[in-house]
């Protein structure tokens, strides 16, 4: 099964995963993780890896085979707003509120380039990479939408947002097709095609949305700031509501059928999308505040259980027990270690002879010594 990793204010990397007990599914904890003194911002997977950006200027590098830190990358001088690997897991972007957007090859994890004025020396809020890794989408302070190509290493062109209607832009995301993005503003959602370099539908959310969630180049789940999920068409205006969580939706992602929601308050649920409808699964809470998701889609990296562990080596102790019943010979059990020695020394018979050589030397000794005092005397 895919494992969710989630990022939270009190700094803390949290893994879960979907697990079958008596026919009951269920969000289980797989890995916890304190790497960040402050808050977590940003995560992204590609590969083996795990990067998360925060509040204390710095992105850790994890290695999920491992599940430790692989490296600390110091790079930016201020709060670590956004981490985007490339679809081939060759570099990592990070754009921060010093303004920059560097760019990290993964394999040595060296700079390769760095934009140090992006947005014009405002804060860089997020960045989107294409699917075809050629080109980033980045959008910062200045309210402005700058296009990167990723082959050259220089920026391609500007737009600027506020000439468009928009004000406070806080996500932007990349169908699954890589033709259409999506911008969320105050109050409104706005789906830019690629081919025309212009706005093709903006629509107008009663409650201020929060994040979005592409599952096709066709329809998209947004949360609400109210709690709320909604689906909808893109050539079509009709939206279904779900009531996702009693606070507001922090984050959404999507993977095999199987939509991930998050709230602020930590409570996390899982959906099955059928028909363009939503099914709740199971639920459970982080007990702490959730900043961002993503999905370790990789099987192999996913920990397992340690009770399947256990089950397992039972298993094979009673298949050995039953096939070596015709010779049982009794063992004794290992001797337990004395508290605060780590080696223990037993000496046995052929021992006892080599404890009392020392004292017959002794003895020789003490003679020789008194034979000169009897000749004097």
């Amino acid at each position: 099964m895919d494992e969710l990793v989630i990022g939270t204010y009190e700094g803390f990397l949290l893994g879960y995963s979907l697990r079958s007990e008596d026919n009951v599914t269920r969000l289980k904890q797989t890995f916890a993780t304190h790497s960040h003194t402050a808050s977590v911002r940003c995560v992204a997977i590609a590969g083996k890896f795990l990067a998360s950006g925060g509040t204390d200027d710095k992105v850790v590098v994890i290695d999920l085979k491992t599940r430790k830190e692989h490296t600390v990358l110091m790079n930016h001088d201020g709060t670590i707003n956004a981490v985007a690997f490339t679809n081939g897991g060759t570099h990592l972007l990070t754009g921060s509120d010093d303004g920059s957007i560097i760019v990290t090859r993964t394999g040595n994890w060296q700079i390769e380039k760095v934009w140090k004025k992006a947005h014009g020396g405002e804060p860089v809020t997020a960045i989107a990479v294409h699917p075809s890794d050629k080109l980033a989408l980045s959008i910062g302070g200045d309210k402005t939408l700058r296009t990167w190509n990723l082959v050259k290493g220089r920026p391609a062109f500007t737009i600027n947002l506020s000439s468009k209607g928009l004000t406070l832009p806080t996500e932007i995301k990349f169908s699954p097709g890589g033709d259409r993005f999506s911008l969320l503003s105050l109050q409104t959602l706005d789906v830019w095609t690629i081919s025309k370099a212009g706005i093709e539908k903006r629509i107008s959310c009663n409650s201020k949305p929060t994040s979005v969630q592409w599952i096709n180049d066709e329809r998209i789940f947004v949360g609400l700031e109210k709690g709320n999920i909604i689906t909808l068409n893109v050539a079509d205006s009709k939206a279904l509501t779900y009531q996702g969580h009693k606070q507001r939706v922090k984050c959404l992602y999507y993977e095999n059928n199987i939509l991930y929601s998050a709230s602020s308050s930590g409570e996390m649920k899982a959906w099955t999308v059928k028909d363009e409808k939503l099914q709740e699964i199971c639920t459970n809470n982080a007990s702490c505040r959730v900043t961002c998701i993503t999905l370790n889609k990789q099987n192999h990296l996913v920990k397992k259980e340690e009770s399947d562990h256990e089950n397992e080596t039972e298993e094979a102790v009673k298949n050995a027990s039953d096939s070596d019943n015709s010779e049982c010979v009794e063992e004794k059990p290992p001797m337990k270690r004395k508290p605060g020695a780590f080696v223990t020394i037993s000496y046995g018979d052929d021992n006892q002879n080599e404890d009392i050589a020392p004292s017959a030397k002794k003895s020789k000794k003490r003679k020789r010594n008194k034979k000169p005092k009897n000749k004097t005397g």
